[in-house]
């Protein structure tokens, strides 16, 4: 039924101007609610083959009552985007949640975030906030560092210790790196994001960093380190 209903939804979106897009304006991510203003639809431009851009976000599809929001900016690397629509703030209210894909290759898979808050003032609408990236988390909350075979990474009072030996390679060059590898997910009413800790010829651990709402923007507030 829901595939039905999916599928009704595209052809109104092609018919209703009389033509089809030839730029392959398509519904790339989409989540059906039991009331139709509760429906979350992620449009966007086809640009090649994988890549996506020119998104927009329609909230509801009542027949001319939808509320739609244009981001030009926003751009999909490679594969599907994720979408979500929970509350991530505590205020009851359900946010949505795009994560896209910023780059893709053997190795490599970094995201950008995007979060529409859900406000009432009085009527109910959605605003773009805010949401600290994950480098810029561990920049700000953990230190890492080598000395022969054995990496610190801090975190608070907090050191995790990794013997660089049990991977089988020669002691490193440099020390450890973050960001060839992020993800964003909401789980029970709270955004995490994470990223894996690499050295040359290894992935060491992963990074789960704990975001909150400050009223401004989604920052932060813990990181906890969990060795591979």
């Amino acid at each position: 039924m829901k595939k039905f209903f999916i599928g009704l939804f595209i052809m109104i979106l092609v018919f209703h101007t009389g033509k089809v897009y030839a730029d392959e304006r398509a519904v790339v991510g989409y989540i059906i609610s039991d009331v139709w203003y509760h429906n979350i639809f992620l449009i966007a431009d086809k640009k090649d083959s994988m890549a996506y851009h020119n998104f927009t976000v329609q909230i509801g599809d009542g027949g001319g009552h939808e509320q739609l929001y244009h981001f030009p900016s926003w751009y999909n690397s490679k594969f599907s985007p994720r979408l979500y629509y929970e509350d991530i703030n505590g205020d009851e209210l359900k946010d949505i949640i795009v994560v896209l894909i910023s780059g893709a290759g053997t190795g490599i898979s970094t995201k950008e975030i995007h979060v529409l808050n859900q406000v009432r003032d009085p009527y109910r609408r959605y605003e773009e906030v805010a949401v600290e990236s994950i480098n810029d988390a561990v920049k700000r909350l953990v230190k890492m560092k080598r000395e022969g075979n054995e990496i610190t990474i801090s975190i608070d009072e907090k050191k995790y210790i990794v013997e660089y030996s049990q991977y089988g390679y020669y002691p490193p060059i440099d020390t450890p790196g973050v960001g060839s590898i992020e993800d964003y997910q909401p789980k029970d009413g709270i955004l995490y994001g994470s990223t894996i800790v690499t050295i040359p010829g290894a992935q060491i651990g992963n990074l789960k960093v704990k975001y909150s709402w400050d009223g401004r923007i989604y920052k932060a507030e813990s990181v906890t380190f969990i060795e591979k």
